[in-house]
This record gives C-alpha cells, structure tokens and sequence, in this order.
C-alpha cells in the first residue's frame, strides 16, 4: 500500500513562500539569504541562467544557496521546473551542498510530498527521491509501487527494476506476467531489450520494434546528387511537392524488418557513395499536437512533418545511437506524413560505407505514439 505524506502543512509553506517570493528580491550581499524568500528568489534566478554568463558570479549565487538551512530547501527545489540546462546544473550544485550539510534534517515528509507530486519536474522529483532513499529507503521503495507509469524516467525505471526483482524467484507463469506488464511500462531502451530478451528465453517472441514504436514503413526515391556534399542543402523535386504516397517507377515500397526499424538505403537502391535519398512514411497520430520526432543516422539527415522542416543535421559518420537527434513538431489528429532525407557522403572507408537510418515519434519520456495504416504494416 503506498504510502502518503501529510502534505497540508508542507503545501501551506510551499504557498506562503510562492507568496512571499513575488516581492522578493535577490540580495547583492555575499552572505547566506536572510529568507526563505530570498532563497527563492536566488534559486529562481540561477536556475534562468543562460551560458554565456559571468561563471564567478553564477558559483557565488550557487555557494549562497548551499548555505540555505534544511527547511529550505524544498522551496528551493521548485525552481528547477523551469531551468535552463546550465542554469538547472549551478542550482543543483548549490542545492546538493544544502541536503549534505542538512544530514538528517532535510524532512521525509516534504521529500515524500515533492516525490509524489506528478506536478512537480522531474529532475526536482528525482532528486527528491534520491534524498529520500539515503535518509528512509523502506519510504522510497513504498513508493515504487505506483511508479511503473511515472512520467520521471528514473523514478519509472526504478519501479520497473523493483517488479522485477520481486519475482525472479516466482514461478515461471508470475514471472512472465510481471515481465510483460514491465515491457509496456519501460521506456528506457537497454531495459526494454533485457526484458524482451527474458520473454524470447521463455518462449515468448517480442517485437523490439514495435514495442520501441519505430516508423518500419516507408516509401524510397532513387538517389540523388550529393557529391562534395552539395545535395544536403539543394532542395530537389521531393522537397518542392511532398509526396504523400509516391508511386512513380522511381519510388519502392520498403518495410524493415530490422528490431530497430532501419531502413537500409544500400539494399534499398544500391550500394553508393556521394549520394542522398528521399524516404516518406504515412502515420496515425491518436490526437493533434506536439510530439517528438526522433531519428538516429550515421549519415547527414534532415526531416519534414507535413511538409514543414523539423530538422536538419549535416553530420557524417560520427553516430547511428537510437534517437541521436530529437526535435518537437506539429501533427495532427489522423494521417500525416513525414519524410527523411538522408545524405551519404564519398568517404571510402569500411565504417563509412554504412546509408541508413531509423525514426520514431514520442511523447518526451519515450513512449511511441504514432502508428502505421493497417494496410502498411510490417507482419508480426
């Protein structure tokens, strides 16, 4: 049964400091805040910090919020919601300061509270969680138990960890209920793959691929000019009228059978250097919105949504690493088309002669969201 933290009494703070930070500002002294409030409106401030930025100052407004005392940090911590990466990173320092010098006088009850509060970010949850697990790990392993939809990624992680722990000295028949029920919960990829590993040892096929929510089906152009790299910013006939389902001579039909959706541009054309291809796939989105697009290439890419521009890399060679590159865009409600266009350069070399890629569309934590028409789908 999870358990629940007595959250009236943290929540009325938490209100109060929100309250009082509105009309604070940051102090010029060098000293420790005065205030909760002051430390609030110190912590908000690191956490907008942008590079670049005076990194002497940025380490001094961090080493004022280390010395905030244990009651404040909670507070503190709110502000990561809405952090820039470098800015996230100055207040997590200060802040990791504050809970080692607090020891065990950072509150259960307010790690617990921020923990289970699915309104709170992530990285502040996760922290949170951390903490909490050092100072009373029965709590934090309580909390697990409602965790395998979790919308934080470790937090997720680790209760799917947990469930299976828990069985693997089950009988075979829990086992494999816990596995499958942790294959549609996990979204971090080395798991997926270890529990779908576990089910085809037992007798049980998965289909990485779909699981993983790849786009398996697609529609290839010939290849085009790409010598000296001129094709990557040339736009050519498909960019100018996006086909949305190609059927000329110089389009084929091709599925991947590939457990990370691939699509293997030298088997699909031939087998050349100096050249870019066209790939476009029709996809149902369950609703209208942002999603992400995520496609990894050891090749230059760039990718369309309905005919808008969603990215563009014009890197060779240097990855192929599931969702390698990821950028928001628009869908809507139904059908939309998406197109890649992929880009081999003239290196000679045995590992540059790789023309591929894979592509998946997601919500932020990884779960696959756009599905293929049924007419189009790879058989299982």
């Amino acid at each position: 049964m999870r358990q629940e933290a007595p959250r009236a009494a943290v929540w009325f703070g938490l209100a109060l400091v929100a309250g009082m930070s509105a009309h604070a500002t940051v102090s010029a002294a060098d000293g420790p805040p005065q205030n909760v409030a002051e430390a609030v409106a110190i912590a908000t401030d690191l956490a907008r910090a942008a590079e670049p930025r005076g990194q002497t100052a940025l380490a001094a407004q961090a080493d004022r919020i280390a010395a905030i005392p244990a009651d404040w940090i909670v507070p503190c911590l709110a502000a990561l919601a809405d952090a820039t990466p470098a800015g996230g990173n100055w207040l997590r320092s200060g802040i990791e300061r504050a809970v080692d010098r607090a020891g065990d006088s950072l509150s259960a009850d307010a790690l617990t509270a921020v923990v289970a509060d699915r309104k709170q970010s992530a990285r502040a949850r996760t922290l949170a969680f951390g903490w909490l697990k050092d100072r009373n790990p029965s709590r934090a392993d309580g909390l697990l138990n409602g965790m395998l939809d979790d919308p934080a990624l470790d937090l997720r992680r680790e209760a799917v960890e947990k469930q299976l722990t828990a069985v693997a000295t089950a009988d075979e028949t829990a086992q494999k209920a816990t596995h499958r029920q942790c294959l549609a919960a996990a979204r971090d990829i080395d798991q997926i793959e270890r529990i779908a590993a576990w089910l085809s040892e037992h007798g049980e096929k998965v289909n990485v691929a779909l699981v993983l929510g790849f786009v398996r089906n697609w529609r290839v152009s010939e290849a085009f000019d790409n010598a000296k790299g001129v094709g990557f910013a040339k736009a050519y006939p498909p960019e100018a009228v996006l086909p949305t389902r190609p059927e000329t001579v110089q389009w084929k039909a091709v599925a991947s059978a590939d457990k990370h959706g691939a699509i293997d541009l030298n088997a699909a054309i031939e087998t050349k250097k100096g050249v870019l291809a066209y790939a476009v796939a029709d996809v149902v989105m369950p609703s209208g919105g942002p999603a992400e697009v995520r496609i990894g290439s050891p090749c230059a890419v760039a990718v369309w949504v309905n005919g808008k521009p969603a990215m563009a890399h014009e890197i060779y060679h240097a990855s192929e690493a599931i969702d390698q590159y990821v950028a928001p865009a628009e869908f809507r409600e139904g059908t939309n088309t998406v197109m890649v266009k992929c880009c081999q350069n003239e290196q000679t070399e045995s590992w540059a002669g790789d023309w591929k890629f894979q592509l998946r569309i997601c919500d932020s934590i990884g779960s696959p969201l756009a599905t293929q028409p049924a007419q189009e789908k790879v058989a299982e």
